[in-house]
C-alpha cells in the first residue's frame, strides 16, 4: 500500500494530536460547552418561511433579547437545515433577507426602517443614470400607455402559413411576459388569460421549485 506524504502526516499529527490531550489530561467538554453558551446568550432562534416566491424554503431568525425577554435587534438569518425544501440552502433572495429587516438605533433604542430598503416606486427615464421617485398612479397609467402603444405598433392580424394562406393569428411578439414564482394557480390562470387577449405569444415565469 503506498502512503502519500500528506496522508502520512495527516495521520501521524491527530495521533499525536489525541496521545498529548489524553496524557495531559484536557478535558475538553466543559470548554466547549462555555462556548456554546457564550454563542447562544440571549439569542432566539425562530423558524419562518422565506416570503419571496412559493418554493416554502424554511429560514432561521435568530434575534437578541435582554433579560426580560423582549426583542433588542435581529443578529441574522439562515436557511433552516430541519426544513425539507431547502435544507438549509438559500437562493440568492432568500440568503438577502437579513436586508428587509429594520434597523436598531442604539442612541434611540427604536427600530428605524433600512434605509436601504425601496418603499416608493423609482422610476428611471431612458439614457437617464438617475431613479426619480414616482406615484403609483404615474407608474400604472405609463405602464399602460406604453402596452398600448408597443401592441398597436407590432400587432399581427394575419399572416400567411406554408402553403401561402392568410391565416388570422392577432398576436404580438414584441411583448413578453414573466411571471413570478410567488403566483398561485388561480393568479397564474388569469394573468396567463390577460396576456393572450392581448395578443401575447411569449410566456414565462422564473419559477425555482
Amino acid at each position: 500500500m503506498k502512503v502519500t506524504r500528506r496522508q502520512f502526516l495527516k495521520v501521524t499529527g491527530a495521533t499525536a494530536a489525541s496521545f498529548a490531550v489524553l496524557d495531559l489530561g484536557f478535558d475538553m467538554q466543559a470548554t466547549a460547552a462555555g462556548v456554546k453558551e457564550l454563542r447562544i446568550k440571549n439569542v432566539t432562534p425562530t423558524p419562518t418561511v422565506c416570503p419571496y416566491c412559493a418554493s416554502g424554503c424554511g429560514l432561521v431568525v435568530y434575534s437578541e433579547k435582554d433579560s426580560a425577554g423582549k426583542f433588542v435587534k435581529l443578529l441574522s438569518v439562515h436557511g433552516d437545515p430541519d426544513n425539507p425544501i431547502n435544507q438549509g440552502g438559500a437562493c440568492a433572495k432568500g440568503a438577502a433577507m437579513f436586508n428587509l429587516r429594520e434597523i436598531y438605533n442604539e442612541e434611540t433604542g427604536e427600530q428605524e426602517i433600512n434605509p436601504k430598503r425601496v418603499q416608493k416606486p423609482m422610476y428611471r427615464a431612458p439614457g437617464s443614470d438617475k431613479w426619480e421617485e414616482k406615484d403609483w398612479e404615474w407608474m400604472v397609467e405609463t405602464i399602460a400607455q406604453r402596452v398600448k402603444e408597443t401592441r398597436d405598433k407590432s400587432f399581427i392580424h394575419k399572416e400567411k402559413n406554408a402553403d401561402g394562406n392568410e391565416v388570422i393569428v392577432n398576436r404580438t411578439e414584441r411583448i413578453a411576459h414573466v411571471g413570478g414564482s410567488g403566483l398561485d394557480n388561480e393568479e397564474a390562470y388569469i394573468l396567463s388569460k390577460l396576456m393572450r387577449s392581448l395578443g401575447l405569444v411569449y410566456l414565462e415565469t422564473q419559477a425555482r421549485i
